[in-house]
């Protein structure tokens, strides 16, 4: 009989340590969606001149982290924020090159714009946020 309430004491505490780390990553993606707000978006980038057309790239939080997806080009690249500074982020491509993502400000304060960089192929451009 001890046993069999030592298991359901352990079960129970199981259950509400899985519990807590629930509520705490639901908090911390919260907390990056409160935080990356600003930001969060569709970007419409003019590739024509690489011959690409219109390429939108979809800025979003899913879990504890930021991706940017350029849609119908392949999948999400993880941003991570440069130490330091506001609003810029690196994403790895995983075969030694990186894009850096530096969100920009209008004229009124708000972050409207997406400026791109990639360290090898030497692309270099802004994109517009769609406004919904």
């Amino acid at each position: 009989m001890i046993k069999s309430s030592k298991n359901v004491v352990v079960s129970a505490f199981i259950g509400v340590a899985f519990m807590m780390a629930l509520i705490t990553l639901s908090a911390a993606a919260q907390d990056l969606e409160k935080k990356y707000a600003p930001i969060v978006g569709d970007y419409e980038f003019d590739m024509s001149e690489a011959g690409m057309g219109v390429m939108i790239v979809q800025i979003y939080v899913e879990g504890e982290s930021l991706w940017a997806w350029p849609q119908d080009m392949g999948d999400p690249g993880e941003m991570i924020p440069n130490e330091g500074e506001e609003f810029v982020f690196t994403i790895d491509n995983g075969d030694g090159s990186m894009w850096t993502l530096e969100f920009l400000k209008d004229e009124s304060g708000k972050y409207t714009k997406c400026h791109a960089v990639h360290d090898v192929m030497g692309t270099d451009i802004t994109g517009v946020k769609i406004e919904k």
